[in-house]
């Protein structure tokens, strides 16, 4: 029964870490996106449902806009958890900008939105 108990909360612990790994792993993707003004690259990362809604040329807007007033990304930390969606403290060059950040299962990005710090 203990090592059923251990099995079971080993597992739990390793799904979380993969989530986590999975939000990181995406925010170095935006991140790298964002800073090249690949706007391209950033609207393969989402959903469908993303891309029909946040269509290419809105991307592109979105960041020669937030380039022009907030610089480029560089860190970012975690900070809760909300709705589903993670929200993140991101450093920009000349701000500080909370970037919140929802996946789904295979990993595309199925929300995304800067809010003021």
């Amino acid at each position: 029964m203990k090592k059923i108990t251990y099995l079971l909360l080993l597992s739990i612990c390793f799904s979380f870490t993969q989530t986590e790994d999975s939000y990181q792993m995406t925010i170095t993707k935006i991140s790298d996106a964002y800073n090249a003004k690949d706007a391209n690259s950033l609207f393969g990362l989402f959903s469908s449902d993303l891309q029909s809604s946040f269509t290419l040329d809105k991307v592109t807007s979105f960041i020669t806009d937030n380039q022009a007033k907030k610089g480029t990304m560089g860190e970012s930390s975690f900070l809760m958890e909300d709705n589903g969606n993670k929200r993140y403290l991101m450093e920009f060059e000349n701000s500080s900008t909370i970037l919140v950040l929802g996946l789904s299962p295979d990993n595309k990005i199925t929300h995304l939105s800067l809010e003021e710090y």
